[in-house]
């Protein structure tokens, strides 16, 4: 008894279920099994609604009560059995539980057109389901509808002249069309055919790029609507002369605005198209999926998933998928996924993950991701990746990975990895320069490295760094006199400074060089007033093997003090050299020649 019970209760279950799905469909797309023979309407009607559970409201005018219908509907619609009834006699809309029928208006003529309505489902050939979101439009009008979940389309349109011709698209499946001549409302069936495999097709081959997020970001970008059914559905090119929206499909063209490309696009707030020919105005944003020609402004920003050709300028960014050829403007950014030939001017940065060949001018930063040549000019940095030719200038660094044909100048520092030019900056690294580095210390990988050990005259101890090029070197020195703080208890005498120099190849082995020292002399901690000692140095570097060389040669001196300061340290404590002293502007000027002798190591 308790199973008996049990099984009620389930039965009473699944028939309520039932019936509470079937009461949550739309009254016309509930689905019902007819088959009747010679039967009168009003009769047939009251069928239909007893099947379909709901009520027929009409005025019993409009319905010839004599007229017999004979019609066989397995899973019919109710929508589709008042169709067979009817065939467009009557209208009907579903309000509460009621399905109002009413006699259909004449199509209204207006300037030698009528405007008709084309409504019908769109099935699976192979399933008979009632598919969603298929694409129903008119090319000529740019004039569409999709089917909603339910199958269901409903299209107005204005019939011109003796035919028209829809399309019927949608992922999956092979497009159709229906050819429309009669001049009243129109209701079909349509099945569509859906693409099969080919089993024996063989999958295509991986693409390979540097970063496995770039195709996607570039699908993204060339989609930004991508689950519009339009946008799905439809591979035909739309084409028109202006486009007007107020935002993405809320326009002129409406949801069938991003498969057409325009020769002229005006949006308000912001417009999609597939593509633009000549001019497109956003007050706010533009965004096109294909390519945009000759002048494209927008007040905040530009999306572009292919080409940009002539000029783009936005208040905030620039952001395009495909290759630009063009002056770019930007109050903040412009960011390319692809080759780049033309003008960018940003207020914050330029970024390309292709090419670019142009000028690039930044107020923070300029990166391109592949060879490139051109100038790149930012506040803070340029970032080349691959070769460069051409120049960059930033107020704070320049890095270029690889071989650099031309200048880099900054505030602070400067990286490449050959340089065929000249780099200015306070400190500077390559892997090997054609040119000269300039800067406060320079460091090139396959150039000019050398630790020197050396005496003269004033100091018997100076150890001193030798870097860059041989055209060009910097030089940092320091030295001190050992005896003062190690044999009495006087005073230590020490010095440090920076220089600059050249050397010349006599022959394999024979170097003339030439420097410029300047370094400060103190006596104790540090002498806190005017104690400069410069020094201009001609010699010779005679290399004894591959990175050792002995240096020796003459120097001219020349000692500044200032004339009220008196705890200057004594210079010449082994030799004193014949010198003068001028007095120059309350400070005192004295010179002398002297010599050097070193030894080089590296």
């Amino acid at each position: 008894m308790k199973k008996f019970y049990v099984v009620l209760i389930f039965i009473t279950s699944t028939l309520g279920v039932a019936q509470i799905k079937e009461k949550e469909l739309p009254l016309l797309e509930r689905s019902i099994t007819l088959n009747v023979a010679n039967e009168k309407v009003p009769w047939v009607l009251n069928r239909v609604a007893q099947l379909a559970n709901f009520s027929f409201s009409y005025n019993s005018s409009i319905i010839d009560s004599e007229l017999t219908v004979t019609l066989q509907a397995e899973n019919f619609t109710v929508r589709q059995v008042l169709n067979e009834i009817f065939k467009g006699a009557l209208s009907y809309k579903a309000k509460g539980n009621y399905v109002i029928l009413t006699k259909a208006a004449p199509p209204p003529v207006k300037n030698n057109s009528v405007t008709i309505v084309v409504s019908g489902y769109v099935e699976d050939a192979s399933t008979g389901a009632k598919l969603q979101q298929v694409s129903v439009y008119h090319k000529p009008s740019i004039t569409s509808a999709v089917t909603d979940q339910y199958g269901y389309f409903r299209l107005k349109l204005e019939k011109r002249t003796d035919s028209l011709q829809l399309s019927i698209s949608k992922k999956d499946y092979y497009d159709t069309l229906i050819q429309i001549t009669a001049s009243s409302d129109q209701y079909y069936i349509v099945t569509l055919k859906p693409i099969k495999p080919n089993r024996f097709e063989a999958p295509a081959p991986e693409t390979k790029t540097d970063s496995v997020v770039l195709p996607s970001f570039k699908e993204e970008l060339s989609h930004p609507y991508y689950s519009e059914p339009n946008v799905q559905n439809i591979s035909d090119t739309l084409y028109s002369l202006v486009q007007v929206s107020l935002l993405p499909f809320i326009g002129t063209h409406g949801r069938l605005s991003g498969n057409v490309i325009n020769d002229y696009s005006i949006n308000f707030l912001g417009g999609y198209s597939l593509g633009t020919r000549q001019i497109e105005l956003g007050f706010f944003f533009n965004m096109d999926r294909g390519d945009v020609r000759w002048l494209q402004i927008a007040g905040f920003g530009n999306m572009v998933g292919g080409q940009a050709y002539g000029v783009q300028t936005a208040g905030f960014f620039n952001l395009n998928g495909g290759d630009v050829t063009a002056v770019q403007l930007a109050g903040f950014a412009n960011t390319n996924l692809s080759n780049v030939h033309g003008v960018q001017v940003a207020g914050f940065a330029n970024t390309n993950l292709g090419k670019m060949n142009g000028v690039q001018v930044a107020g923070f930063s300029n990166y391109n991701n592949v060879a490139s040549y051109g100038v790149q000019v930012a506040g803070f940095a340029n970032l080349q990746r691959g070769n460069y030719r051409g120049s960059q200038f930033a107020g704070f660094t320049n890095i270029a990975t690889d071989k650099i044909s031309g200048s880099q100048v900054s505030g602070f520092f400067n990286y490449a990895g050959r340089v065929r030019g000249t780099q200015i900056g306070l400190i500077n690294y390559a892997d090997s320069v054609g040119g000269v580095p300039i800067g406060l210390f320079s460091i090139v990988n396959k150039g000019y490295h050398k630790v020197e050990a050396s005496a003269d005259e004033v100091f018997p101890v100076n150890v001193a760094f030798r870097t860059g090029v041989r055209k060009f070197y910097t030089i940092l020195t320091a030295g001190f006199k050992p005896e003062k703080s190690l044999a009495t208890n006087d005073t230590s005498v020490w010095t440090f400074g920076y220089g600059i120099g050249t050397s010349r190849k006599l022959t394999r082995w024979w170097y003339l060089d030439f420097d410029l020292v300047s370094q400060h002399i103190n006596k104790g901690s540090f002498t806190n007033a005017l104690s400069l000692h410069n020094k201009a140095y001609m010699g010779f570097d005679f290399q004894l093997a591959k990175k050792f060389s002995l240096a020796t040669g003459i120097t001219f001196n020349a000692y500044l003090t200032r004339a009220s300061f008196s705890d200057y340290p004594k210079l010449f404590t082994y030799h004193t050299p014949n010198d003068f002293s001028v007095n120059v502007k309350n400070n005192n000027l004295t010179m002398w020649f002297g010599a050097k002798v070193g030894l080089r190591f590296l």
